[in-house]
Parts: structure tokens; C-alpha cells; sequence
């Protein structure tokens, strides 16, 4: 009788073992993070160079120095790449916003700096050419977890409002425009409307002490449970849509970070990110909250074989476009997958095969053409320095959302804007042939201030603030043009 009670005892405590470790949710570590872990650990000299350097005064943004670019172009800049020297290589003039990575926030609510902070002689320069400065804020992990913090800010009250207030005094004390928050590790059950919430709560309290500041959240490419992603997109000023890792480091296959297509037995993909997916509805009703965010990084495999999205043996590790460019050179170049529209090069090193996928300038040129196809408010990089002192990615932005992008159009070319800084209108004449079906003024946040369907001659601007305007107008054939308008009087 002893030997049936004590099997059954077994029986029993294996199945509780069992039932609990399903249920209990494995939450994977996000890019971000993972790359901090991979990349992150500045050296002491350096640290303790950074520390003891002179402290200059932090100038405030110069907002009639806003970069002539007609969407919002949005730098994650990490700790350990400012600590290299990326802001050499920095392109102020072709970025809107520069967040600075990362603000770790504790569970007491406490918010500790970067490494080598403050950045000085980032912030200054970006402000002097009108480029917003922000402050992105994470947890990911630590001693308590990523949940336990992130859930303890957002349901006690107490670290709630402290930690509201120690945002706005870092915004303060370092002439910060706003703050991104990046959470990663959250369970599902917390991604909710408990988290949107919070979010929205933060929003009016930076918006009432802090008037003309920003907050944002890097939202997850695809919604594997929990998020409520309208209710995301209303709490804040804009999502930064990290649309790569569709493919984990620790995946069993290779494949691509950020496929903008796919092939059939792939369900995941940016183009239906933005398009049918997890954020097909703001893309249709507040594309201009939306900023989608491309990879400079790619991932290195060990792998069975040479075949494409071979089964992989090991993570090597992350990898930077600034190297990965010039390797795949020397490993007879990249292969581009039309599947995934997307490219990966492959070599053996006399015992394994290895893989790297990683996007170059053509795969991320078709990504800002979808974010320009679906009229998005703007788009980002992980991360600001990944490729170094290269400058293909850089006249990249420029051609697509730069000076150079302005006409597409010889007639619509043709057409001259005439802005009256005294009386706030706008005198637009144009090619005879020309006749529009669309006129629509944007500010430098992505927002429509004015539409017009029908042709006219002048355009109203009196009720607008002075400021960095574009005009967007279509003709009957389809051709568009942009035109940069800035409104002074």
C-alpha cells in the first residue's frame, strides 16, 4: 500500500513539474538587448575617460534649423557606439531625432545614465541643426527582471509618479525633447491596456509639465500575444516599429533579420508588419504615429549545410553593416533572396559552413520605399554607427527623403511656390498642363495641417505656427512632388 501511495505521489508531482513548466511563458530577449550583452561592455579606460571629461553647457534645439527631410528619420544611438567615436561619422543633417541608448530603469523607479553621459558633444551638435535628442529609457532585466519592474512601475502608484518625475528631470537637466521607452521582456499579461495606460498617463504628464516634448515606445514587429496595438499607437506620440529579429539568434534555421516578402511556408514579414498584420490598422488611420525602424546589423550561423535557411549548429554572433559589407566581398559577395527580398553570403572555413544575413543598401532601400508607399510618418535605424564611416546608407535617406527627392516629375518640376511671409499665403503657379488632384501641406511631424482636393492658387497658412513645412502635390497622371515650405511671418 506504502509502494502504490508513494508511485502515485510521483505520478502526481511529475504531472504538477509538467503542467507548470507550460504554463509558465518564455519570454526571449529582444535585439536590443541581446546586442547590449554582445557589444556593450566599454572598457574601464574608456568609462573613466568619459567620466572625468570637461562638462560643457548643453545648448537647447534650434528649431528653425529643422533638416530639410520630409519624414521623420529616427537614430538609436547605443552607449557603446557613442563611446567609439559614431559621432564622426554622424549625418545631423539627414536625421529629425537622435535617442540615445539607454536610460536603465530600476525597480525603485531610479533611472541610471549611459555610460560616458552626458553627451555633450552629440547633443550640442544635433541641436544646433535642429535634430531632436532623446532619451531612451529600458529595462532588461537585471537582479528583479524586466516583468517584475516594469509591472511594479506600472501598477504601483507611488513608483509611478516617481518615476514620471524622474523622466522629467533628466529631460530638464540634460535640455532633452522627449522620451522613448523600450521595454522588451514583459510577459504578455502585462502588454495590455494596463501598459497602454501607462503610457497614455506618462504622455499627458510630459505634454502638461514639459509642453512641446515627445514620448514614444519601440513597438514589436509582430504581436506574439498581449499587445493591444491601436491602444499602443493612441498612448503616445508615435511608435518606433522595430521591424527586424523575425528571424532570433537563437533560431533554428538561418534566415533573414527583416524579410520584406516571403515564400510560402513563411507568415511573417515586414510588408505584412505594416501593411496586414500587427499594425495594418494605424498604418490605415494614423500612418504618421508609425516610424519603421530597419536593421544596420545582421546575424552570423554556423550551419549543416550551404543551403539557404540551412539548419544552424551555433550563433557566432551579431554582426555590423560596416563589416558585413566588405566581408561579403571577400566571400564571393552577396546572394539575394527573392523570396525575401533580402541578401545573406555564405562561406566554409574547412569545417563548418557559415551564414550571414544582414540587409545591405538595396534591401533597405525597398523598406523606405514601403514606409514611403504607405505614407508612414517617418523611419529609423539600429543603430547609428552600425555602418561606420560608410556613406552609402546615409545618401540613401538623402535620395529618398532629402533635397534630392523633392521631384520625381519634369512638368511638376516646372511648378513654382511662392510663400508671402507677411500675409501667410502661398501663391502656387505651375505648367499649364499640370492639373492636380491633390494638395496636402505636412509638418515636420509627419501630420497633415491642410488638404486641398481641388486645383487653386493660394494656399491659407495664417492659422499655422511659423515652422518647416512640405507640400505635397499629384497630378492626374499620378506623378507627385514635394515641395519644402517654411512659414516665417
Amino acid at each position: 500500500m506504502k509502494r502504490i501511495l508513494h508511485k502515485k505521489l510521483i505520478v502526481l508531482l511529475a504531472c504538477m513539474t509538467i503542467q507548470t513548466m507550460f504554463s509558465q511563458e518564455v519570454i526571449m530577449e529582444g535585439p536590443h538587448q541581446l546586442q547590449k550583452e554582445e557589444f556593450g561592455k566599454v572598457t574601464a579606460d574608456a568609462t573613466q575617460r568619459d567620466a572625468s571629461k570637461k562638462v560643457e553647457k548643453i545648448i537647447g534645439l534650434n528649431a528653425l534649423r529643422a533638416p530639410a527631410l520630409n519624414k521623420k528619420v529616427f537614430g538609436f544611438l547605443p552607449y557603446w557606439e557613442q563611446s567609439s567615436g559614431a559621432h564622426n561619422n554622424i549625418r545631423y543633417d539627414l536625421l529629425t531625432h537622435l535617442a540615445c541608448f539607454d536610460f536603465l530603469v530600476q525597480l525603485d523607479a531610479s533611472i541610471a545614465t549611459p555610460t560616458g553621459w552626458p553627451w555633450t558633444a552629440e547633443i550640442n551638435a544635433a541641436h544646433a541643426q535642429g535634430v531632436k535628442v532623446i532619451m531612451t529609457v529600458v529595462n532588461f532585466g537585471g537582479a528583479n527582471g524586466a516583468d517584475a519592474v516594469v509591472w511594479e512601475l506600472i501598477t504601483n502608484p507611488t513608483k509611478k509618479a516617481q518615476f514620471f518625475t524622474n523622466v522629467k528631470n533628466l529631460i530638464e537637466t540634460y535640455n532633452l525633447d522627449g522620451v522613448n521607452i523600450d521595454f522588451e521582456g514583459m510577459s504578455s499579461a502585462h502588454r495590455g491596456a494596463e501598459l497602454n495606460a501607462f503610457l497614455a498617463d506618462l504622455t499627458t504628464f510630459i505634454h502638461t509639465e514639459l509642453p512641446g516634448k515627445e514620448v514614444s515606445f519601440d513597438g514589436p514587429a509582430v504581436n506574439w500575444g498581449g499587445w493591444d496595438i491601436e491602444g499602443l499607437v493612441d498612448s503616445v506620440d508615435y511608435v518606433v516599429i522595430m521591424a527586424y529579429d523575425y528571424t532570433s539568434a537563437n533560431g533554428a534555421n538561418s534566415g533573414p533579420i527583416a524579410p520584406l516578402t516571403h515564400h510560402t511556408s513563411w507568415k511573417r514579414f515586414v510588408k505584412r508588419t505594416i501593411e496586414t498584420g500587427t499594425y495594418a490598422v494605424p498604418t490605415a488611420n494614423n500612418p504618421e504615429k508609425l516610424i519603421m525602424a530597419v536593421p544596420y546589423y545582421g546575424q552570423h550561423w554556423k550551419t549543416a549545410t550551404s543551403v539557404s535557411e540551412s539548419a544552424t549548429i551555433s550563433h557566432v554572433s551579431s554582426t555590423r553593416y560596416r563589416n558585413t559589407v566588405s566581408e561579403a566581398d571577400n566571400h564571393g559577395g552577396f546572394i539575394w533572396n527573392s523570396d525575401f527580398e533580402y541578401p545573406w553570403y555564405r562561406w566554409n572555413d574547412g569545417t563548418n559552413w557559415n551564414q550571414v544575413w544582414t540587409d545591405n543598401e538595396l534591401s533597405i532601400s525597398k523598406k523606405f520605399d514601403l514606409a514611403i508607399a504607405n505614407n508612414l510618418g517617418g523611419v529609423g535605424m539600429w543603430a547609428l554607427n552600425y555602418d561606420g564611416g560608410r556613406p552609402e546608407l546615409w545618401e540613401l535617406i538623402n535620395t529618398k527623403f532629402g533635397a534630392t527627392a523633392s521631384v520625381d516629375d519634369a512638368n511638376l518640376n516646372q511648378i513654382k511656390i511662392h510663400p508671402n511671409p507677411t500675409t501667410g499665403y502661398v501663391s502656387i503657379s505651375n505648367n499649364d498642363s499640370v492639373k492636380f488632384t491633390k494638395m496636402e501641406l505636412f509638418n515636420v511631424m509627419g501630420a497633415s495641417v491642410l488638404k486641398v482636393i481641388s486645383h487653386f492658387e493660394n494656399m491659407n497658412m495664417t492659422q499655422l505656427e511659423n515652422g518647416l513645412y512640405f507640400l505635397e502635390v499629384e497630378d492626374d497622371r499620378g506623378a507627385q512632388a514635394t515641395f519644402k515650405i517654411l512659414k516665417s511671418n
